[in-house]
């Protein structure tokens, strides 16, 4: 729920799973918001199953927080802190075997950052947007954008994802911010939208300047995202090779807290 350094909290929300992306115009025509409903369900529904908490080692705790969303499936999140404020998080989401589920949009998680940690510095594939299906000409490097980039489409829908990233910087005017690190890499997107807020069906926007504004920074940090495919926008789907099939994952990075002028 927090995550204080000096006196500043360096999130306004915590981590939440998350497995839902607003459908893209090439999803609404391939049927994508049907076929996958359960995984918006998933990520707006869940029941906590676990939650347990020990010291681990002199300077070192464990959290690990296990949820159930329906049909088998579960998430386990682990979180190790240490005492310079470092945490280590593992992801592991199980399917059942035998499971009839669809493709997964996305596997994942989200939080929320003050609004004011709107400068986002990476070292991944940019500086445009990119997904798995469409990252060649986004090449790896340095980067940086803000969290309140334009948006990109006449209707409202998932935007601003890069991959490839080995680490990711938000930071306030003041340079102070919050540091993700992939293991080995991670995907992102940092804007004041929730997933939700772009889906059309929810909030009845059609167009941008009617989708909400929040008041904090959403970042999603993904171990995958599936592409978005275009082969054409009116039944083709994503490529086999750029879905996520709905099996088991495990995925980790890390946070760390960085003070005006410490580098990433």
């Amino acid at each position: 729920d927090s995550f204080v350094v000096d006196g500043h909290d360096l999130i306004a929300s915590g981590i939440e799973p998350n497995f839902w992306r607003a459908p893209t115009d090439n999803d609404f025509g391939n049927q994508m918001p049907r076929r996958l409903a359960f995984w918006r369900r998933a990520s707006l529904y869940r029941d906590l199953k676990a939650l347990m908490v020990r010291a681990a080692a002199p300077g070192r705790a464990t959290v690990t927080v296990e949820y159930g969303f329906g049909g088998g499936v579960s998430q386990t999140l682990a979180y190790a802190i240490e005492r310079d404020g470092r945490v280590a998080v593992t992801g592991r989401l199980s399917v059942p075997v035998d499971s009839k589920l669809p493709e997964i949009p996305r596997v994942g998680l989200k939080l929320a950052l003050p609004a004011g940690f709107d400068r986002v510095l990476w070292y991944g594939r940019g500086p445009f947007e990119n997904y798995r299906d469409r990252k060649t000409a986004a090449f790896v490097g340095l980067h940086e954008t803000t969290a309140g980039e334009p948006f990109p489409y006449v209707s409202p829908q998932e935007y601003g994802n890069r991959t490839d990233t080995r680490w990711v910087a938000l930071r306030d005017a003041e340079g102070r911010g919050l540091l993700v690190l992939g293991d080995p890499v991670l995907e992102f997107s940092a804007h004041p939208h929730w997933p939700e807020d772009l889906t059309q069906e929810s909030r009845g926007a059609k167009h941008p300047p009617e989708v909400t504004v929040r008041d904090f920074v959403c970042l999603t940090l993904d171990h995958a995202q599936m592409g978005v495919g275009g082969d054409d926008s009116w039944g083709a789907r994503v490529h086999p090779e750029y879905t996520l099939p709905a099996k088991d994952y495990t995925y980790s990075f890390a946070l760390r807290p960085l003070g005006p002028g410490e580098d990433p």
